[in-house]
């Protein structure tokens, strides 16, 4: 894959804002981190193998569902891809920029609701930046998304166990993960797991209502407040 192919699949996906001229340059490098933190990848802004197939698997998938057989299904963006993807944008009540970003990607691709993040209106205790990764130095406080599930349950444990909810440690970039000692699977890298305190419980009562919960794959306490809980 050329680099000027490379801007192109991060240009359709919302991710790169540059001239497409081939020059693999800070702009380019920033715009492959975005993506590759998006999809749980390195975030090395290197193009490499494991983010081409990434790029090709998305695109070729949305690719099949706004085709009318006039363009090819092959996962490369260019002036084609765009063109139809404005077209189905068009037809479906959408700005049409041609750009396969978030909004269109879940609404093309038929995506949970948390692929736009439109769902954290819905949660009514915690914000998202509660849940952002805590390294202050390795990423942007967002190398994954936080699973909605999670963070309802987080909500609902605020509700049943009527007080008030602290997310100590909610997504981890994997440096930050392997400076507090996560293991090297740990689901706070993708999403699904927190620590999580309600005031006035102790550990031995957050856990006992969490091992109740039939989201939640694993559970114990950390210490005398704060339980960790993750879902599959």
């Amino acid at each position: 894959m050329t680099m000027k192919q490379k801007q192109w699949q991060l240009y359709y996906l919302g991710y790169y804002g540059g001239k497409i001229d081939g020059i693999w340059g800070p702009q380019s490098k920033a715009a492959a981190v975005r993506f590759q933190k998006d999809y749980v990848l390195d975030a090395d802004g290197v193009f490499g193998a494991l983010t081409i197939a990434k790029s090709i698997e998305i695109i070729k998938a949305i690719q099949k569902e706004i085709t009318d057989g006039k363009i090819a299904i092959d996962g490369l963006a260019g002036q084609e891809t765009k063109d139809a993807t404005a077209q189905w944008q068009r037809e479906n009540e959408l700005t049409p920029d041609g750009i396969a970003g978030a909004m269109t990607r879940g609404k093309i691709l038929n995506l949970p609701a948390q692929e736009s993040e439109d769902w954290w209106s819905s949660i009514q205790y915690f914000s998202q930046k509660e849940f952002a990764c805590k390294c202050g130095r390795y990423c942007n406080g967002y190398p994954a998304q936080m699973q909605r599930t999670v963070v309802e349950l987080a909500d609902r444990a605020r509700t049943e166990l009527k007080g008030v909810g602290f997310v100590s440690s909610g997504l981890r970039c994997r440096q930050h993960n392997a400076n507090v000692g996560g293991v090297s699977d740990s689901r706070h890298l993708i999403g699904k797991a927190i620590d999580l305190r309600i005031e006035g419980k102790s550990a031995r009562q957050t856990l006992a209502w969490a091992q109740k919960q039939p989201e939640v794959r694993y559970t114990y306490a950390i210490d005398t407040n704060y339980v960790h809980i993750d879902i599959d």
